[in-house]
């Protein structure tokens, strides 16, 4: 998935889920969007695609060190972990409706996964994505605040 893919379903995802928790924390729903589609950066540094950045360890290293940034900023732990490692998984079952297959828990397994329903650079699939996140958002979230 391209950037908007990766912010609709992270939208979708953590919007159900807070919807069914009843519990709205819309830092920890920005800290997750900010980090949709930070395993990306992989691409900026000139490393491998889908290795480093593209694991659960990654995410939760990622989660840990920004939990402690918040905690030392006083917002707590728990909306910096849970927005960064939140975003980064969100992000790593976005690419696994993919054709391309990763190692989502690289370093401890090289198993290859990808579900293979669209290509990552398909437009139309990124921009519906945006718009189902969107209307997932207000419409979940207008139900239990006003």
């Amino acid at each position: 998935m391209h950037r908007e893919g990766h912010v609709g379903f992270t939208l979708t995802i953590a919007s159900l889920i807070m919807w069914l928790v009843h519990r709205w924390d819309l830092l920890t729903l920005a800290i997750a969007l900010g980090f949709a589609t930070f395993p990306d950066v992989d691409l900026k540094l000139g490393i491998q695609h889908r290795k480093w950045t593209h694991n659960v360890f990654f995410g939760l290293f990622s989660g840990l060190t920004f939990g402690y940034i918040t905690e030392l900023s006083g917002l707590g732990f728990e909306p910096g972990f849970l927005g960064a490692f939140g975003g980064i998984i969100l992000h790593i079952l976005g690419d696994l409706f993919t054709y391309r297959s990763f190692a989502p828990f690289y370093p401890i397994s090289k198993r290859k996964f990808a579900i293979g329903l669209f290509r990552s650079d398909n437009q139309l699939v990124n921009r519906l994505m945006l718009i189902i996140g969107l209307i997932t958002f207000c419409a979940l979230y207008y139900s239990e605040h006003f």
